[in-house]
């Protein structure tokens, strides 16, 4: 029996509201969606971003890692670690170069032919030795370091190319420096550490151990001047209140852009993190190459 006119126009309608729900969403539906994303997202970033961190906290060390080697094979074939600074005291033949650990460290990171264009003999911030200092190199940098500032604009340095990485001279404070007159250090002996003023530091004075002893860390101040990886300005003492990642008004101290601590080379070569909460007795015997002081 033939359809009616009008049962055949009810199920046209039918197959036109069928086709007009399967060409699209709904709003509801399409809310449901956004909702369903945000969640999403909001569970997925926190992990990207803390991958991210990660990634940059794990080739920060590796950098870290490569100074280690050198710094064993310069004591290696030295018998002594760089000195921190060459030319930062006034008075003697020495004065006033400001010639780094970074730079006495470069035949040993693949950088011979960097080393023999500087004049050991003349300050670092004049020619040739700002020429050859004015090169970034990636081994003195953090990739976690914010903007893409590499080297100084203003002052004595400019031009010059920056380091993240400073030598650790020991541990400053009340009741720590040294008031005798024509003393060598502005540190008492138990408060120095490895990377000092004029003098290499041997491995038999190294009381408390080479793996217990750090004498390369994050600066926590960095990307400015005495940042620059040519001046031996680079070296800090960690006031001895101070944890990682704080700051003491003195100058610069261990921190970085990582979460939760920063790096720092032991005298052995090996590379650890030193986190924010490290006790502030631990922290300071680490920094220090002969207080005799007990680390757990």
């Amino acid at each position: 029996m033939p359809f009616s006119y009008s049962r055949c126009a009810l199920r046209r309608a039918r197959l036109a509201r069928a086709a007009r729900r399967s060409c699209g969403f709904t709003l509801v539906e399409l809310l449901v969606v956004i909702a369903i994303m945000s969640v999403v997202a909001a569970l997925v970033l926190p992990a990207l971003t803390q991958s991210r961190e990660s990634a940059r906290r794990i080739d920060c060390q590796s950098r870290l890692r490569q100074l280690g080697l050198a710094v064993t094979a310069h004591e290696h074939a030295r018998r002594a670690y760089p000195t921190g600074c060459i030319g930062c005291r006034y008075g003697g033949s020495n004065q006033l170069r400001f010639l780094s650990w970074n730079v006495q460290l470069l035949p040993y990171l693949e950088q011979d032919a960097l080393f023999r264009r500087f004049d050991l003999e003349t300050k670092s911030y004049s020619s040739p030795n700002r020429e050859a200092g004015a090169a970034p190199l990636p081994v003195f940098l953090c990739p976690g370091t914010a903007g893409d500032t590499l080297v100084n604009r203003t002052g004595l340095w400019r031009g010059m190319a920056f380091s993240d990485f400073a030598g650790i001279y020991g541990v400053e404070g009340v009741g720590r420096t040294d008031d005798r007159e024509n003393a060598p250090h502005w540190l008492k002996p138990s408060f120095l550490g490895v990377m000092l003023y004029e003098k290499p530091v041997r491995m038999r004075e190294i009381v408390d151990g080479a793996s217990q002893t750090a004498l390369i860390g994050e600066a926590r101040d960095r990307r400015t001047t005495e940042m620059e990886w040519a001046n031996g300005h680079n070296v800090f003492a960690q006031e001895g209140a101070t944890p990682v990642n704080a700051t003491s008004g003195l100058g610069n101290e261990l921190g970085g852009p990582h979460r939760g601590g920063a790096s720092v080379v032991f005298c052995d070569g090996h590379v650890a993190f030193l986190s924010d909460a490290t006790e502030q007795s631990v922290l300071n015997a680490l920094l220090t190459k002969a207080g005799q002081e007990t680390v757990r």
